[in-house]
């Protein structure tokens, strides 16, 4: 079976860009909060002290899917993102948001290096 044929099977309800759009407007506003809102989440410290949101770039890491995993009691899609530090090249992290069969998000992961 080819990639698209598998494509169009699993996203028929919400399509990959879509998933990707929905994961990076969450991350843009989570970032947003950080650097310019409140810090709801107490994110700041965990972030190199001199950062500005301006500094951070992103790019799509991956788009995956689990059928079977520890983690997940259904199938889920991971939208995976690394963020950067644009002017060193220097991987910062990753954000990832996780929808379930039904294209809900189930959960979100924040891993900073």
């Amino acid at each position: 079976m080819t990639k698209s044929n598998i494509e169009s099977l699993i996203f028929k309800k919400k399509s990959k860009d879509i998933l990707i759009e929905e994961t990076l407007s969450s991350l843009s506003a989570l970032l947003a909060d950080v650097f310019t809102g409140d810090d709801v989440n107490e994110l700041k410290t965990e972030f190199p002290e001199d950062l500005k949101l301006v500094d951070i770039g992103i790019e799509l890491l991956h788009v995956a899917m689990y059928l079977e995993s520890k983690e997940f009691e259904t199938p889920a899609i991971e939208v995976s993102i690394k963020l950067i530090i644009d002017k060193q090249d220097y991987e910062l992290g990753t954000y990832s948001l996780i929808f379930d069969e039904n294209f809900e998000q189930i959960d979100e992961v924040l891993n900073l290096d």
